[in-house]
């Protein structure tokens, strides 16, 4: 989903330019004009929003939680592009990662007026992940 990279100035996490699991969006230009005005937000459902968990009587394999968690990830990011497509912002998005883990937690490399969106909607919980600069 992200690598890291090393140098003065860049950013620890950054999202792959050509990558199986982040794909373009529709409406997204093809330069890097507004490279700059891009930012890597993180998005999760809601605590208050998230299914409640049905008590199991019979313990279950973690196989099972894994595949369970990776529905309701699924799930999560089919809800978020449909919000966002019922919100005209797919032509501020840049990219999303793939539901790849057991979490609900996407990454959009997107502007900063879509994170402003989503910290208004009571739906999602949004933010940026502080920039460090690394230092030789």
């Amino acid at each position: 989903m992200s690598r890291k990279q090393s140098g003065s100035g860049k950013s620890l996490y950054a999202l792959p330019r050509a990558s199986p699991r982040v794909r373009p969006l529709p409406g997204h230009s093809g330069g890097d004009a507004a490279a700059s005005e891009w930012i890597d937000v993180m998005v999760m459902p809601a605590e208050d929003r998230m299914p409640a968990r049905p008590v199991a009587s019979a313990p279950r394999s973690r196989a099972e939680l894994y595949r369970d968690g990776q529905a309701a990830n699924a799930q999560f990011r089919n809800s978020l592009m449909d919000w966002l497509k019922a919100h005209h912002l797919l032509g501020a998005v840049r990219a999303v990662s793939e539901p790849g883990g057991s979490l609900p937690m996407l990454t959009l490399r997107c502007a900063p007026r879509v994170l402003d969106q989503l910290r208004r909607a009571p739906e999602f919980e949004a933010g940026t992940a502080m920039s460090l600069e690394l230092h030789s």
